[in-house]
């Protein structure tokens, strides 16, 4: 009986110290990112609020206003290409219908992004994410979000895997995902991919709930990844490269998050305000709508040193 509760005794403590190092302990970041020196300016979109939601056209005008920073999505059309395309449904966006994963490539290629945008455009083509990490040749770097709503495998990761080998691209692309299973199986078939686990601390916001206009398209965030106890666990168990945090996440989870070395991005603080405050936190980037406006109130900052 004593032989018994001795060991009994000792799993328990074995299952505390196990739980206290993973939803616990924070311990220093140690992956791939070197220290940073200065907040880095990425457009939201392919260029925020100028160009047409995530086309390659937006990422040409970005290259050309100087900056080297694209935060994009991606998903999977019927038929198994990568395609930059935010919604999961085409209507908000273009003049088509239907689901992104009911459509082929064929048919998502033909659809231009411009009339909805400007109504006096046209051109702006959907496009692969292959040709969008053509367009940048090296010059800047893409950060692409993989929507993937369930579980199972779709074979995302491995098309994105393949693009990412074929270009010699793991210096200029890092794959984000809100889902953690994502970023394990992007790790599984090539460590050298640079993954991002994004996060917010809440369920979509009313701001964000308005570029849903079609129910069946909203997927909640599960509790678990609203609770940054189990977010500490999952970076220790899929080993994320950098985080995408919203900037509404609790400050004292931001703040921590920054001061153990985590290459962290926030997202997207869209006026001055909100701009001013997140590069007050020196992350090691910032995604917005408003990257003129940021570029601005950085190299002021850096000016008056208070970057």
């Amino acid at each position: 009986m004593k032989y018994w509760r001795q060991t009994l005794i000792g799993i328990l403590a074995c299952l505390l110290l196990l739980s206290t190092y993973l939803f616990v302990y924070e311990p220093q970041y140690a992956g791939t990112i070197p220290p940073w020196t200065g907040t880095e300016i990425y457009a939201h979109r392919g260029f925020g609020s100028y160009a047409p939601d995530n086309s390659k056209l937006a990422v040409e005008i970005g290259l050309q206003n100087g900056f080297t920073g694209f935060d994009l999505d991606g998903q999977f059309t019927r038929d198994g290409e990568l395609i930059i395309y935010h919604d999961l449904s085409v209507d908000r966006l273009t003049s088509g219908t239907g689901k992104v994963a009911n459509k082929t490539l064929a048919e998502m290629l033909t659809l231009d992004l411009a009339p909805k945008f400007n109504s006096s455009l046209q051109g702006a083509y959907v496009a692969t994410f292959e040709d969008v990490l053509k367009t940048i040749d090296g010059k800047a770097v893409l950060m692409v979000e993989l929507k993937v709503t369930g579980l199972g495998e779709t074979g995302i990761e491995q098309r994105a895997a393949s693009i990412i080998e074929k270009y010699d691209a793991y210096d200029t692309v890092y794959l984000s995902s809100f889902n953690p299973i994502v970023l394990y199986r992007l790790k599984q078939i090539d460590p050298r991919i640079k993954t991002v686990l994004i996060f917010m601390d809440t369920n979509w916001n009313p701001a964000l709930l308005a570029e849903i206009p079609n129910p069946d398209d909203r997927v909640d965030l599960p509790w678990m990844i609203r609770q940054e106890f189990i977010r500490r666990a999952m970076r220790k168990i899929i080993k994320p490269d950098l985080l995408s945090v919203n900037h509404e996440v609790d400050p004292a989870t931001r703040a921590r998050l920054i001061e153990h070395g985590w290459p962290v991005f926030l997202w997207t603080p869209n006026d001055s305000q909100n701009i001013s405050h997140a590069l007050e936190q020196q992350p090691f980037g910032l995604i917005t709508d408003e990257p003129v406006l940021a570029r601005e109130l950085l190299i002021k900052g850096i000016v008056n040193g208070t970057n």
